[in-house]
């Protein structure tokens, strides 16, 4: 690696050693998986064209693995390649604090210490509580929104979010940040993705809980710079 490499800033630039921590959080507990494996060959090459290509906005995604899960219900599962992760990692690193200040206390799932395990216990804790310590009978609501996750717009989520962004984020590469947001999320994943299952595993799979089947309005049109434009 040339030495200056990550000596060298310019002005709106997201910094190689941003890339170099995002890609060390994501190889954790990946690090056998055969496209990591692949990518560590020769990481710090692999590590600067991504950087390079975020920077001069030629950056894409690449096609994703989709396959169906049985357990705990079946369900579509979109799987994006390790250099992509990166790119994931990246972008939460920069924002996961701003985040965090916005939910409530009892938010779970990807969040630091707020895992499956922590949301039982706190359920519990709230049973025993409602309950009188499991002396009088107390209700819990189970609920879900129907096709929740297939059916956003796009469109709205990044508007929002850059928002929000601007709002709150006060840090010279925020351009970038914003535009690598807009690859991820006006990114449609069903285009050229490849399938790791058998088509009679979508079988019996409800159309609500496939992104096959989405509205084509949920994905934004992207310009050659990637702002989200009109819907298609």
């Amino acid at each position: 690696m040339q030495k200056n490499l990550f000596d060298k800033k310019i002005e709106g630039e997201i910094l190689l050693e941003d890339i170099f921590t995002a890609y060390f959080d994501c190889r954790k507990n990946k690090r056998n998986k055969p496209d990591a494996l692949e990518f560590e060959i020769d990481f710090e090459k692999e590590l600067i064209k991504l950087w390079r290509e975020i920077n001069n906005e030629n950056y894409q995604i690449s096609s994703l693995d989709v396959f169906i899960s049985e357990r705990p219900v079946k369900r579509e599962i979109f799987a994006a390649q390790f250099r992509d992760r990166i790119v994931h990692h990246l972008i939460i690193n920069k924002m996961e604090c701003f985040f965090e200040k916005e939910f409530i206390y009892d938010t779970y799932s990807c969040r630091k210490k707020k895992g499956t395990h922590f949301g039982i216990k706190r359920a519990k804790k709230f049973m025993r509580q409602c309950s009188g310590n499991y002396k009088k009978d107390c209700y819990i609501l189970k609920m879900d929104i129907k096709g929740y996750f297939m059916s956003v717009n796009r469109k709205i989520l990044m508007d929002r979010l850059e928002e929000f962004i601007n709002k709150n984020y006060e840090k010279k590469d925020k351009e970038k940040i914003i535009w690598l947001f807009r690859q991820v999320i006006c990114h449609n994943p069903t285009i050229a993705c490849r399938r790791k299952s058998p088509k009679k595993k979508w079988v019996g799979l409800p159309k609500s809980k496939s992104l096959f089947y989405a509205k084509p309005k949920r994905y934004p049109k992207l310009s050659l710079r990637g702002f989200c434009l009109s819907s298609s």
